[in-house]
């Protein structure tokens, strides 16, 4: 296999890079990555907006992983990065046509979520479909060393916050397990959901934090969607997240149809993990 992974030196696409067993791996980023570097792995510098370095890159590689993707419109949009990124990698793939295989990294909650993140991701995948040797692969909440989740959660469990809604469920899954999961498909053509059953919700995962450190639990409000809608009203004046990405922890994204323990029979608990202070 010749892979090439746009969004490559993150925190999900490094993992990728070095978990699907591939002969001859490229990362294409704007930054280098100094782990994948020095595993020899191929940097390639450049955005995925920009339509002919897209092409380009793509040319000589047989499998095509996208796992770019943003939570902070300061510097890039939810549009250019989803939409505009796609359009170019399929652009490619269809001048080509040489049955390149293209997985895309999605989210669950793409159906109805209401935020710019979940609706670009909509079009997204509609674009992916035009390609016939496809995989949408869809991700809950995903953790471990370096995720973005567990430092969202730090920064809410060190809030002050008295009260935290407790009405969604993370579903979360080890990035590990993710990237399994996909190493273990590799002629799976279609959508997979992948989230865990641990049933964790925003606020129970900050009281695990809050209790490794020895800090006093907030409540959690379960009582009524309005109650829960109030407390998370008042934790957007306390913590300086993306109120979007607040929404987004306050989902439910758990999917009975997960593939995950399919490919992956024990996986990792995400309780134990943050109650080992892994994290």
């Amino acid at each position: 296999m010749k892979l090439i992974v746009f969004g490559g030196s993150g925190y999900l696409g490094s993992r990728i890079c070095k978990g699907l067993g591939a002969d001859h791996v490229a990362y294409y980023s704007r930054s280098r990555n100094q782990d994948l570097d020095s595993s020899g792995c191929k940097w390639i510098e450049g955005s995925i907006g920009e339509e002919a370095k897209v092409v380009e890159a793509i040319k000589d590689y047989d499998t095509i992983v996208d796992s770019a993707g943003i939570w902070d419109q300061r510097q890039q949009k939810h549009g250019d990065v989803n939409i505009g990124g796609v359009k170019n990698i399929v652009a490619g793939i269809r001048k080509y046509d040489t049955d390149q295989r293209f997985i895309y990294v999605s989210h669950i909650n793409v159906d109805f979520g209401p935020m710019e993140h979940f609706r670009t991701r909509r079009v997204t995948e509609g674009n992916v479909n035009l390609i016939k040797n496809i995989m949408v692969i869809r991700a809950s909440n995903l953790f471990g060393y370096g995720s973005r989740l567990f430092s969202d959660l730090q920064v809410i469990s060190r809030s002050g916050a008295k009260e935290i809604p407790a009405t969604g469920n993370l579903a979360p899954v080890h990035v590990d397990d993710f990237v399994t999961v996909m190493a273990k498909n590799n002629g799976f053509r279609g959508s997979m959901n992948v989230c865990s059953r641990e049933a964790v919700s925003l606020g129970e995962a900050v009281n695990v934090i809050r209790r490794a450190n020895g800090e006093k639990p907030a409540v959690l409000v379960t009582k009524s969607l309005r109650s829960a809608e109030k407390s998370l009203s008042k934790l957007r004046e306390l913590v300086g997240l993306d109120p979007d990405r607040l929404d987004m922890l306050n989902l439910n994204y758990y999917r009975e149809n997960t593939s995950l323990y399919r490919y992956v029979p024990e996986p990792k608990s995400f309780t134990d993990y943050l109650q080992e202070g892994k994290a």
